[in-house]
């Protein structure tokens, strides 16, 4: 494969999912989104995606359970999950979960480390 593939940006917010396919775009990713995981869900079933951005916090279908849904398909067990929450005393916990490979802070969106896991993740997929 010549493209690291998309990043698939789930969020119910338009000016985050915004924000984060800009960022995604600097690092030479193309982007799709969703506004909860259903819509989620039904995207990567068409095109699986190179890493998935994920709001904890949606309508529809949260983000808990979009990985719980991803997770029970090994087709998509895989794919890396940066979450964004929220809550801030939250993210320990939400980095144990499975494809989980960090979690940021959504009010106060660290770009940099944003720009550092979409990197990391694209990278990881092609050293399996």
């Amino acid at each position: 494969m010549d493209a690291p593939g998309y990043v698939l940006v789930v969020d119910d917010q338009p000016d985050v999912r915004r924000l984060v396919l800009d960022i995604a775009e600097v690092v030479g990713l193309s982007g799709r989104e969703a506004a909860n995981g259903e819509q989620a869900l039904q995207l990567v079933r068409q095109e699986q995606p190179a890493v998935i951005v994920l709001d904890i916090m949606m309508p529809v279908m949260n983000g808990l359970a979009t990985i719980a849904r991803l997770q029970a398909d090994p087709n998509h067990r895989k794919i890396p999950i940066i979450l964004l929450s929220a809550l801030d005393d939250s993210s320990h916990q939400m980095a144990r979960l499975p494809s989980v490979i960090g979690v940021l802070h959504k009010g106060r969106l660290p770009v940099d480390d944003l720009m550092r896991l979409l990197k990391q993740a694209t990278e990881s997929k092609y050293k399996q």
